[in-house]
């Protein structure tokens, strides 16, 4: 019948394309689905079948345990009513920040945390920002999954986040604490106008301007050398990408137990006068990263610097020496 009936023939080859579309359809959507189980799988913190957070990405049901901070929960967390700003600030509890900052916390406490994350709008960051700060602009409003190319991978880190007044900053360390980040610390007091004009007064006023705190406000300039915390290090390209010719500089004095050293190191005495006699020697293009124990002495060993090197000097800050041994290829600088 149908090789006799051309309009018939046609219309059943009409029909079994249909169907073969169909299927093409269905067996697409199920590889998708399969593909997306195993996405959650491989993101999954706790080993679980499904990454769940209280933004619940990967669409897990109620009964999945939760990821606060990297760790497993299934205390109710994300179930709980979350606090408001002032109940945090008074008292606190499970679903506040790490942290709710003051003014004089921010100050002391400024430079030492991993990252600081600042959640005003484009315009407000475009009238002034720190120089070592994330723009995270609308934060406060939307998840934090809307974010994961700036912040992703610090979930582990310790985070200030600022906004110009305080609320936006609460809201966002809430949407920050749902994505499952950990030492998340809310700046309250004010905001970054405040918080900025305090540290520039500060600075100005003591005998040893500019602070470090000033040098991460205001960014490298011919008083201030480059901060570059330990934590921002996570290959030695992190280190490599500050320029193309890096000279290492280890100002730790030369007695135990810093008597080891990179063998790519320069050996500097925390001097003026060392210093610039070792800058005599240095080309003109390079940039010098400077470390000791820790960082006090590299950062002032680097103010020193900056004044009498034309190129860029870089300090760092929050580690040292036995933090930046644990980097792979950093003796082949």
């Amino acid at each position: 019948f149908y090789h006799d009936n051309s309009f018939s023939k046609q219309w059943y080859q009409r029909r079994v394309r249909g169907m073969m579309v169909v299927q093409l359809l269905i067996l697409l959507t199920l590889s998708a689905s399969v593909r997306g189980e195993d996405l959650c799988a491989r993101e999954a913190q706790c080993g679980g079948s499904c990454y769940a957070t209280c933004d619940n990405q990967c669409g897990c049901d109620s009964s999945a345990s939760v990821t606060y901070g990297g760790v497993c929960q299934d205390t109710g967390f994300c179930q709980s009513e979350f606090l408001h700003l002032e109940d945090c600030i008074e008292g606190g509890g499970p679903t506040c920040p790490n942290k709710m900052i003051s003014m004089t916390q921010a100050l002391e406490l400024f430079t030492t945390y991993d990252y600081r994350i600042d959640v005003r709008s484009q315009p407000e960051w475009d009238e002034g920002h720190a120089n070592m700060s994330i723009p995270t602009p609308g934060l406060a409003y939307h998840p934090a999954s809307n974010y994961l190319d700036v912040i992703g991978g610090k979930e582990a880190a310790n985070i200030l986040v600022y906004c110009r007044s305080g609320g936006r900053a609460f809201d966002a360390s809430l949407h920050l604490l749902k994505w499952g980040f950990k030492n998340i610390n809310s700046f309250y007091h004010g905001g970054f106008p405040d918080l900025s004009a305090r540290i520039k007064e500060e600075s100005e006023k003591s005998s040893a301007h500019p602070t470090k705190n000033y040098c991460y406000v205001t960014g490298p300039s011919d008083i201030c050398p480059t901060p570059l915390p330990i934590a921002h290090i996570k290959s030695v390209d992190d280190i490599s990408r500050m320029g193309d010719n890096i000279v290492l500089v280890d100002v730790r004095p030369r007695r135990e137990p810093y008597l080891t050293s990179f063998k790519t190191a320069h050996r500097v005495t925390n001097s003026k006068k060392k210093i610039v006699k070792f800058l005599s020697t240095v080309e003109e293009d390079a940039t010098i990263v400077v470390f000791c124990a820790e960082s006090t002495a590299a950062f002032k060993a680097a103010k020193r610097m900056v004044k009498h090197f034309s190129g860029k000097v870089v300090w760092i800050d929050n580690g040292g020496y036995e933090d930046l041994k644990e980097i792979r290829g950093l003796q082949k600088l």
